[in-house]
């Protein structure tokens, strides 16, 4: 695998490599993954004899740009690093295949480009940015790390002072560009079933509580757009991705087939 990189019309740079031959996919990843995922799970591998295959590593992930302000995040800045990527590929139209964080932004993608011929969320709920219980989780994690950087930025912060859990985040995890894109997140807008002009697979383990609740919530109004929900017995949030014998099936016939 080769990194490439392409310029976004804002002048930050977006990781991406290409493979394979045939209409296109594109992968997006899980937040506070990489495009490395998909490789590791198997995906690309089985996708590259029938298709041209783009992985990219969003924007504040991997080895693409990691700004740490929320407005370099915006949702139509995200959107166009896709859309840049596709550009760099000569890729007119494709296919989208996101994983949680990656299918949140492949929501608006689709939504918003003619160029999604189809698309996959895989544990990802409709709705806006981040919803429900998953709101409340990243507005208390703003609020709990937003004090302890300023503190850091200003000389004043006491490691000692600080949980042992925060200590090794802070060691392990890029805790200011993680804020950057779930405080942007908290004003995405909604995205709901009829807002896809493309078919949309809703791929969602039936364990998975946060994207069950989302499809409870949407079930009513679901016929008469172009979104089919395919849900898989006995899988929760992280499985539906790994467990890739019993989904990649499906989705590719997805892909396929017209």
């Amino acid at each position: 695998m080769s990194t490439q990189f392409a310029n976004s019309p804002d002048g930050k740079y977006v990781a991406y490599d290409v493979c394979g031959s045939g209409p296109a996919v594109v992968l997006l990843h899980g937040g506070g993954d990489s495009r490395q995922e998909w490789y590791e799970a198997g995906y690309v591998e089985r996708l590259c004899g029938e298709f041209t295959v783009i992985t990219v590593d969003l924007r504040g992930h991997g080895e693409s740009a990691l700004p740490i302000e929320p407005v370099d995040y915006d949702i139509d800045k995200l959107v166009q690093d896709i859309l840049t990527v596709a550009d760099a590929c000569g890729v007119e139209r494709f296919a989208l295949w996101g994983m949680s964080y990656g299918g949140k932004i492949g929501r608006y993608v689709a939504v918003r480009s003619p160029r999604v011929t189809k698309t996959i969320l895989m544990g990802t709920p409709l709705g806006l940015g981040v919803s429900g219980v998953r709101r409340q989780e990243a507005e208390d994690f703003c609020a709990h790390w937003l004090p302890i950087l300023q503190a850091q930025r200003d000389g004043t912060l006491d490691r000692v002072m600080l949980s042992p859990q925060d200590r090794e985040l802070l060691q392990h995890l890029n805790i200011p560009v993680m804020l950057g894109w779930v405080r942007a997140m908290l004003d995405w807008p909604a995205v709901e079933p009829r807002d896809f002009p493309c078919p949309m697979l809703w791929l969602v383990g039936s364990e998975d509580e946060h994207a069950m609740d989302s499809v409870k919530t949407y079930m009513g109004i679901i016929d008469g757009s172009n979104v089919q929900v395919h849900f898989v017995e006995g899988l929760d949030h992280e499985q539906i991705f790994d467990e890739i014998d019993i989904v990649f099936p499906v989705m590719v016939d997805f892909t396929r087939y017209k």
